[in-house]
């Protein structure tokens, strides 16, 4: 492949690249004012009142291929934008796994940030490993 042809091909590919991240960036946009409009919708029911841990076992089952194919800080990050978007009408309304609320004890690990449900069904050993708080004992069993 020529020099001139190598850099055309590149040129396609950061084109290509660019069209995929400003699609992301709109996903993303749009994805939070649908969140905010369904947490318009629930009632106020103090702490974690927009927390449903069966719809989010059942969200992440349903997309569960695409997410095994995400690498840990793909899955972090997505966690995070789930959880950022799930705060922003009622700030504190939503466990703060990247804060790791929901452990017993500090960890460093990466996997204790991750919202424990995705973590359980992407990657069940590493969920094994989490030491969680009193409140959040019932995800074990979830």
């Amino acid at each position: 492949m020529s020099h001139s042809s190598q850099e055309s091909k590149l040129s396609q590919l950061r084109e290509t690249l660019a069209q995929a991240n400003s699609e992301l960036f709109l996903t993303i946009l749009e994805r939070r004012k649908v969140c905010v409009k369904i947490q318009e919708y629930k009632e106020q029911k103090g702490l974690y009142a927009h927390y449903d841990p069966e719809r989010e076992k059942t969200i992440f089952q349903q997309f569960q291929s695409e997410l095994k194919e995400l690498t840990a800080k793909e899955m972090l990050a997505f966690s995070l934008i789930m959880e950022d978007q799930a705060q922003a009408f009622a700030p504190g309304a939503y466990p703060s796994w990247s804060q790791r609320v929901h452990l017993k004890e500090p960890m460093t690990e990466i996997h204790g940030m991750i919202n424990p449900l995705l973590l359980k069904l992407v990657h069940p050993q590493l969920f094994a490993k989490l030491q969680f708080s009193h409140d959040f004992e019932f995800l074990k069993d979830f």
